[in-house]
C-alpha cells in the first residue's frame, strides 16, 4: 500500500503557516493544520491554499502560494485521530 506523505501541524497561526507549512508543502507533503479558529479552518479548506508574503528590506516583497493543504477543527478529535 502506498502512503501519501502528510504532516499534521497543530496551530495554523502565522508561524505555523509561514514557516512550517511552507517547508513541508514545498517538500511534497500534504500539510494538515489543526486549529481552534473555525473561520480560518473553513477558509483554508475552501481554498486548499494560502498566500505567503515574504518581506524583503530593499527588494520587492515575494508572494508565494502554499498549496496541498487543508485544516481540521481542533475540537474534532475523531478527524484528528484519523489523520494520525
Amino acid at each position: 500500500m502506498m502512503y501519501k506523505k502528510k504532516m499534521l501541524q497543530f496551530g495554523a497561526g502565522n508561524i505555523g503557516r509561514s514557516f512550517i507549512g511552507q517547508l513541508f508543502s514545498r517538500s511534497g507533503y500534504e500539510v494538515i493544520f489543526v486549529d481552534i479558529n473555525k473561520e480560518l479552518v473553513k477558509e483554508l479548506n475552501k481554498k486548499r491554499a494560502y498566500k505567503l508574503v515574504i518581506k524583503r528590506n530593499e527588494l520587492p516583497d515575494e508572494i508565494i502560494l502554499i498549496e496541498n493543504i487543508r485544516a481540521i477543527d481542533s475540537c474534532d478529535k475523531e478527524a484528528i485521530i484519523r489523520e494520525i
